[in-house]
Formats: structure tokens, C-alpha cells, sequence
């Protein structure tokens, strides 16, 4: 059962604590997206597809891209880091500000069909 609470800055904070899985806390703007929030987590605990998005929701692609390129680039080829650099510094320009967990395939088809089109190719009718 999860509890619900009013924070000191009025907003409302749903926190579950279930048996066999993670603490899981969420402050909202009212009481009834925290109600609502609380009870399909809850329900997603029972069937066993909750996923933790916190983490997610958090890191941007942009702070994911550079700390790629910190932690993994270095350990190949100078042509190779040369190469992902390029690809990491342009899709932090058109998609760095976005949540990992707010990426979606449609946002990822829009940018790549603004890339091929400034391009002058066709974009792809099967993406």
C-alpha cells in the first residue's frame, strides 16, 4: 500500500514500500496524480513488469554521450574516436536535452529524416 503525504512546499509525495522490491517515491503537483501514479506502480509491482525509471528520467542523452566518450572512447582507435566524437557532439546538439526515458522511436525517426532531407536524400518509408 503506498502512502501519500503533503511536502512543507505543498506538493504531495507517494512513496510504496513493497515487499520483494525497491522503495519507490514520487513528489507531484496534486494528490490525485499521486494516487493514480501510486496505484499503477503498484499494480505494475503485482504483475512483475515494473520497470525503475528514475535513473532514466534523471540522466539526459547529452550527460550519457559525454560520459561515453570519457569512459569508452578512449580505449579505441584514434580514427574511431575521432569518428564517435563527431556522432556524439551532433546528436547532443539536436537530442541532448531529452530525458533517456522521454527518447522515443518517433522523436528518433523526426531527427533522422531532418538529417537525410538536409542532405538531400530521400528519408527511409519503412522507419
Amino acid at each position: 500500500m503506498a502512502t501519500i503525504v503533503k511536502t512543507p512546499s505543498a506538493t504531495w509525495k507517494a512513496v510504496i514500500r513493497k515487499s520483494g522490491w525497491p522503495t519507490t517515491a514520487k513528489t507531484f503537483r496534486t494528490k490525485r496524480d499521486a494516487q493514480d501514479w501510486a496505484r499503477r506502480t503498484e499494480d505494475e509491482m503485482v504483475r512483475g513488469v515494473y520497470i525503475q525509471r528514475s535513473a532514466s528520467e534523471r540522466m539526459t542523452l547529452e550527460s550519457a554521450l559525454k560520459r561515453y566518450l570519457t569512459d569508452i572512447t578512449p580505449t579505441k582507435k584514434s580514427s574511431s574516436q575521432k569518428s564517435e566524437r563527431l556522432k556524439a557532439n551532433t546528436l547532443i546538439k539536436h537530442l541532448g536535452k531529452y530525458s533517456l526515458a522521454a527518447l522515443t522511436p518517433e522523436l528518433v525517426a523526426n531527427y533522422r529524416d531532418k538529417r537525410l532531407n538536409s542532405l538531400g536524400r530521400p528519408a527511409s518509408p519503412l522507419a
